[in-house]
């Protein structure tokens, strides 16, 4: 099976290639291919009016394989205001990862120009600091996920903390033969809120986010994605990491994540 997307479809399984692996395992997936997964699922349940997610969270509960997996969806809730929809994504009979979003009605066509908001300083645009861009292959990047997102950081350095400032494009589609929507590509790259905003040295820790948070202001118009992210943790090894995430036009969503760190040698 090639590489020139994410997953395929098989019947009523979902067949990862080499590039939902994620960088800590060679048999575990790459968090950013669980996330939109289960976007995907979410969005594609039906509304009785026109909405968007304005609220998604990904657990991941365990390991997620490298192998065939079969994801649904539910409608826990559904109201001409609000619906909640909760997908799954099964390893067999054992249930791997999870999500809930709650959608919001559209299209209330409300004039805010009038009234002030918050002011938010945007990232320097993608191509503004003359430094390359980074895509697959790359030697020093893991095999897997990574290798099939394009980086641009243009604030920070790698591994520095805050600030970090990284431009994110998705190189292939999430699934063979589909397009990839604004919310599947925006979940799907927020992922990289914890591993965009780390301070601790890769080769000597291990950082793992078993959970994801996006709060949707609107869904992006272009494919790149700015991750504006910072990570903070304690002696026990639990942290936080939080972002802002831009599309070119802007502000589009706020992301958080928890994050569980050990030491490679432990791990």
């Amino acid at each position: 099976m090639g590489d020139d997307a994410i997953f395929y479809l098989e019947g009523s399984s979902v067949v990862p290639t080499i590039n939902a692996q994620g960088p800590w395992d060679a048999g575990a997936q790459h968090g950013g291919a669980v996330a939109g997964l289960l976007a995907r699922a979410v969005e594609q349940a039906p509304t009785p009016v026109p909405m968007r997610v304005a609220r998604l969270t990904v657990d991941m509960l365990r390991r997620v394989p490298v192998k065939p997996l079969v994801v649904s969806a539910e409608t826990l809730r559904t109201g001409k205001r609000i619906q909640t929809v909760r997908a799954e994504l099964h390893d067999g009979d054992l249930l791997v990862a999870s999500a809930v979003a709650m959608s919001v009605r559209a299209g209330a066509g409300i004039d805010l120009s009038p009234y002030r908001q918050p002011d938010v300083l945007l990232p320097p645009p993608p191509g503004s600091t003359n430094r390359p861009l980074v895509s697959g292959p790359r030697s020093a990047a893991p095999e897997g996920f990574a290798q099939v997102v394009e980086f641009e950081r243009v604030a920070g350095s790698p591994r520095k903390g805050s600030p970090s400032k990284t431009w994110v494009r998705l190189l292939v589609p999430l699934v063979w033969g589909e397009e990839t929507s604004p919310l599947v590509r925006l979940m799907t790259l927020a992922d990289f809120t914890s591993g965009l905003g780390a301070f601790i040295p890769f080769d000597q820790f291990v950082s793992i986010n078993p959970d994801l948070t996006i709060h949707v202001l609107r869904y992006p118009t272009s494919d790149r994605i700015c991750v504006d992210a910072e990570t903070w943790a304690d002696a026990d090894g639990i942290g936080q990491s939080r972002a802002r995430l831009f599309d070119e036009a802007g502000l589009c969503a706020l992301s958080n994540a928890s994050v569980f760190i050990e030491a490679r040698s432990n791990y």
